[in-house]
């Protein structure tokens, strides 16, 4: 029984390989080497990677005894959409609305949001843990990696990455949560933390920024967590309105109340820079990758200078 497998999802073209390539090295370098349990890698993908990423898993699976498996898939017959579903094809981009979001991005949402969780290599697994090509662990400490080994929750994510989610790509999904939990009867103080949670959800919707997230195998295939997801796929949300993974985690974790825990004591990065070593270490962090330049712009998972190093607190 492993009780981690580190999950990633690659889009077939170069940079997506190479940006995974990295991802993966931090990737042993800072937690897979430290870890003191059985793990394992299972890498989603819609072709073949590319000659210096198999160099890279070759060398880990026979040096390192590292379990790494592929599944090479196509995602709109994973996720079973239909090519002839008749959904907005380009979907104006919450960040800049003169960029889109593709129908191929809703559908990495489904999978992430949903359909992974049944996937039978997981069947051998306690956790699930995400991984996206651009996530990057520049650098953990013994705490960190001391609460992953001994994790025991529902969900897991990375302290100070609870973030405000843009209300363009969350239109009527406080309305749909509530209209699920009308279906049946609930006490009246459960309907008023429901309620609030769906006000919430509209006014000022939230999310775990789960580009990295821990989440139980049995939790996720538990029929609580199946009624709600299935009303909310059959709401058609995810394609209409482009509701994010994150978003939709966010909530069901919170309504079903699963037991959830923020590991800290790591410097991560996706787009921007995520610190939870200490309130010092975030100050410094944040400061001096301002006075280099935009935070999503700095390339610490690339190269790291003698000078990065010392304001960054890495050793």
């Amino acid at each position: 029984m492993y009780k981690f497998a580190f999950t990633y999802l690659v889009k077939q073209d170069r940079k997506t390989w190479k940006d995974f390539e990295n991802s993966l090295k931090l990737l042993n370098k800072n937690i897979l080497s430290k870890l003191i349990c059985n793990y394992k890698i299972i890498i989603f993908c819609e072709g073949k990677p590319i000659k210096a990423v198999k160099y890279l898993v070759e060398n880990l699976i026979r040096k390192e005894k590292v379990k790494i498996l592929f599944k090479e898939i196509s995602l709109i017959k994973y996720v079973k959409r239909k090519s002839t579903d008749t959904y907005i094809k380009d979907f104006p981009s919450s960040a800049d609305c003169k960029t889109i979001t593709t129908l191929g991005y809703r559908d990495m949402c489904k999978f992430f949001a949903y359909d992974i969780f049944f996937d039978e290599k997981f069947n051998d697994t306690e956790y699930f843990v995400r991984m996206d090509t651009d996530s990057f662990f520049i650098s953990t400490n013994n705490r960190f990696i001391k609460k992953f080994t001994n994790f025991k929750k529902d969900y897991g994510y990375i302290k100070n990455t609870v973030q405000n989610e843009d209300k363009s790509v969350s239109l009527g999904f406080g309305k749909c949560l509530w209209k699920f939990h009308n279906l049946k009867k609930n006490k009246l103080s459960e309907s008023e933390y429901i309620l609030k949670i769906c006000q919430e959800a509209t006014i000022k919707p939230k999310i775990f920024y789960t580009n990295f997230e821990i989440v139980k195998i049995n939790w996720a295939r538990s029929n609580s967590h199946k009624k709600i997801m299935n009303y909310i796929i059959n709401s058609k949300g995810i394609y209409n309105h482009r509701w994010g993974d994150a978003l939709i985690r966010y909530y069901v974790i919170n309504l079903l109340k699963a037991k959830k825990e923020s590991l800290y004591g790591c410097l991560y990065k996706h787009s921007g820079i995520y610190e939870s070593r200490n309130i010092f270490r975030m100050i410094l962090t944040k400061s001096y990758s301002k006075i280099r330049g935009k935070l999503h712009k700095n390339n610490y998972e690339k190269h790291l200078t003698n000078i990065d190093k010392l304001f960054l607190g890495i050793y």
